[in-house]
């Protein structure tokens, strides 16, 4: 019996290496100095954009201690484990439900609502709809500006090189 014993916990063990350790790896990630500010937050700190498959997450630290983790994934966003539908997330957050992926687009350097009133830039390129301006520039270092001035939020997120 304690030959089974030791001959199963073996192959806990090993399975533990192989499967229990694996995590996802990024296809990219940026180190980013990140603000925003909005009814519901303001912070002004340093981070990460992982940039996955399927999901982009933000991890924004101050002294070294993790104060905000976004991770927007499939049809949800979760802001530090709390998550909701994307559209429930962004009445919530940006006071407008927008659409599935607007948030993704931001924190991907994006163009948002289908590049609708895009304007290129020496840099990148900017978008004015109405209460929202939104741009991009990638001039020495990613540079990106969203202010929805109707819901009161401002992003503003550059690139540390």
């Amino acid at each position: 019996m304690k030959k089974i014993n030791l001959i199963f916990a073996g192959f806990l063990g090993i399975g533990a290496v192989f499967c229990g350790c694996a995590k996802l790896t990024p296809q990219k990630t940026q180190a980013v100095a990140f603000s925003i500010i909005s009814p519901n937050l303001r912070l002004n700190d340093t981070g990460f954009i992982r940039s996955f498959k399927n999901q982009t997450e933000l991890q924004v630290y101050s002294s070294g201690v993790s104060v905000l983790s976004l991770v927007a994934k499939n049809e949800s966003v979760c802001m530090n484990n709390a998550c909701d539908d994307e559209l429930t997330f962004n009445e919530k957050f940006f006071k407008n439900a927008h659409y599935k992926g607007f948030l993704g687009e931001i924190l991907g350097a994006k163009a948002i609502y289908g590049a609708k009133n895009l304007a290129k830039t020496d840099c990148g390129f900017e978008q004015n709809l109405g209460e929202i301006s939104y741009s991009v520039c990638d001039d020495s270092g990613k540079i990106i500006k969203f202010s929805d001035k109707k819901a009161g939020v401002k992003i503003s997120i550059r690139e540390l090189l």
